[in-house]
């Protein structure tokens, strides 16, 4: 059975998700792609937001990690408009509570 999420309104504090026919929740860092565990999820929530602006189809060379709600977004870019562009659209995934530029050179 393929497990879906129920709305997010549905959490209290907005840290975790219920999912459907189950009695656990999993903490929204750990929620995958396609709402399953996973202890990147948020990492890969974020990339695939990143990955899906049209803006920033050009730049390959950033990395996306997680320590619990923190991004850290690793790599060279050649212009701080893009940098910008990067931090804006993780801070707007769910679950992302900072986002680490400390280790993103621009050139």
């Amino acid at each position: 059975m393929a497990t879906s999420l129920v709305a997010l309104g549905a959490c209290q504090d907005r840290t975790a998700l219920l999912v459907r026919d189950s009695s656990t929740s999993i903490a929204i860092e750990r929620i995958g792609l396609d709402g399953e565990y996973d202890p990147s999820g948020l990492a890969k929530r974020v990339a695939q937001a990143l990955a899906e602006d049209p803006t920033l189809s050009k730049i390959s060379t950033i990395y996306v990690a997680q320590n619990n709600r923190k991004i850290i977004l690793k790599g060279t870019i050649s212009d701080r408009n893009f940098l910008d562009r990067l931090v804006t659209i993780a801070q707007n995934v769910q679950g992302v509570s900072e986002v680490d530029i400390s280790q993103v050179e621009v050139r």
